[in-house]
């Protein structure tokens, strides 16, 4: 006996495209439920490759290009693919992560650092989150909403603070999503990885002369083990669960949740 993922005939947006990690992966897989995804990105490259890796496994991925950052460009996506494609029947918001430039100690950091990690952690999830319900309430449509989050919102972030600050932000935010839609049927999670061996980082480490998903002693999680979670969140075999934060992290978060001063 198998229990399948079929989600012929629905339409996902996702935003993030970059073809070597929790993204591409993603899109990938769902992909492979039957359904169309969107994908949201900044590069029409990432776009490109990512549109390119579904089409050969014969699935259906689109791409819109657009800065997540700039409301400007984000207040027409969901209006732009319910006119395009039809409908839109759930969300996964990939894209953000820590940017080089915010590892610093708190007392060191400039505002603007500050307001750009909320703007790509937080706030641009916030837009797309309602413009999608607001639209689903509206069409009278039920669906499924997944915020990426971190470990590093479970208890402190040192030396990236405002990224934990916006990832513990978010999922409070999630939390509060699926408690005011419910009632209309709209359901809201929050995935946290912890360490995720994407391509970015194998670039790192052979730019550095290593390699290997144990490098430095870090517990390693893959983008595929948290593009299942995803996946599992929009579908109907999660009809029951909302409202949660579920981590994906191969357990780094029983052990610490750090790093170094810079």
């Amino acid at each position: 006996m198998s229990i399948e993922i079929d989600l012929e005939g629905r339409v996902f947006l996702q935003c993030g495209a970059s073809p070597g990690g929790i993204s591409g992966a993603t899109a990938r897989k769902l992909a492979a439920t039957g359904c169309s995804i969107v994908c949201v990105d900044i590069s029409q490259d990432l776009l490109d490759q990512t549109i390119a890796d579904v089409e050969a496994k014969g699935g259906r991925c689109y791409g819109i290009v657009a800065d997540l950052l700039d409301p400007t460009q984000t207040d027409p996506i969901v209006d732009t693919i319910i006119r395009e494609y039809g409908r839109l029947d759930g969300v996964a918001n990939i894209a953000g992560g820590t940017r080089q430039a915010e590892w610093m100690p708190l007392e060191l950091t400039p505002l603007e650092e500050f307001r750009t990690t909320l703007n790509y952690n937080l706030e641009y999830v916030f837009r797309i989150c309602r413009d999608a319900a607001r639209s689903m309430i509206e069409r009278k449509a039920s669906g499924s909403i997944v915020n990426v989050g971190s470990i590093s919102a479970l208890t402190s972030a040192p030396w990236h603070g405002p990224y934990g600050a916006a990832k513990s932000g978010l999922s409070a935010l999630t939390r509060t999503m699926a408690n005011e839609w419910r009632e209309y049927g709209i359901r809201a999670n929050t995935v946290s990885p912890g360490a995720v061996y994407t391509q970015r980082i194998k670039d790192m480490q052979a730019a550095r002369g290593s390699a290997g998903g144990d490098a430095s002693g870090v517990i390693w999680t893959t983008p595929d083990e948290l593009a299942n979670m995803i996946i599992f969140l929009l579908s109907d075999l999660a009809s029951g669960v909302s409202g949660q934060t579920i981590v994906v992290d191969s357990s780094l978060s029983t052990k610490f949740c750090g790093g170094d001063r810079k």
